[in-house]
């Protein structure tokens, strides 16, 4: 059976992508980073068809294109509610392990997602930890009925990753980590990116 991954993503148009780094860094720049992530994400599962399947988990649900393919099939919209609403949407639709990623990791890898499938197979959740607190990928095991784990998250925080994990061992949902990768929110995400 091919192990699934939604990539969850807002879609590169004006007003809608990266509201706060195109801000700071121009509209233009920011959705280049996200266009270049989705293409590397694109690539790397390509040459893995045959093991993954990848869906696009959109917001608006719309087609686009990229620099070189249109994200058109495989596509499912986001659920209404925060993104701990929309994320157990999946979980509760699915009955297999399968990860959901971020569309802002320009250093996303496949070692870092064949852990994550590994880590699944004795945990409920695995979680990508960012540089900033937050999470890039989340892993649902779905081998047993969990309780909801995002309740009172604060999202966007310095603080999200430990309120999660806080619910998770509150409500005895076992989880593990995958490796540590840096998101990009802001210009100084944007530069240290540059810099790594």
């Amino acid at each position: 059976m091919k192990k699934k991954i939604f990539v969850m993503s807002k879609v590169p148009f004006r007003g809608i992508i990266k509201t706060r780094l195109s801000k700071e860094i121009g509209f233009t720049k920011s959705k280049r980073l996200t266009i270049n992530n989705l293409e590397k994400i694109k690539k790397i599962f390509l040459s893995k068809k045959s093991e993954y399947f990848l869906y696009w988990y959109l917001t608006p649900f719309h087609k686009f294109r990229t620099f070189s393919f249109s994200i058109s099939k495989f596509c499912l919209p986001q659920s209404k509610g925060n993104l701990g609403e929309k994320m157990w949407n999946l979980a509760s639709k699915n009955s297999s392990p399968f990860l959901i990623i971020g569309s802002d990791i320009p250093n996303i890898n496949l070692n870092s997602i064949s852990y994550a499938f590994k880590k699944l197979k004795t945990n409920d959740i695995v979680l990508g930890p960012t540089y900033d607190g937050g999470f890039w990928l989340i892993g649902f095991s779905c081998k047993r009925k969990i309780i909801f784990p995002f309740k009172n998250v604060k999202w966007s925080s310095k603080n999200t990753l430990t309120d999660l994990t806080t619910n998770l061992k509150y409500y005895s949902i076992k989880h593990a980590f995958t490796k540590k990768l840096r998101d990009i929110d802001n210009k100084a995400d944007y530069c240290q990116n540059i810099k790594d």
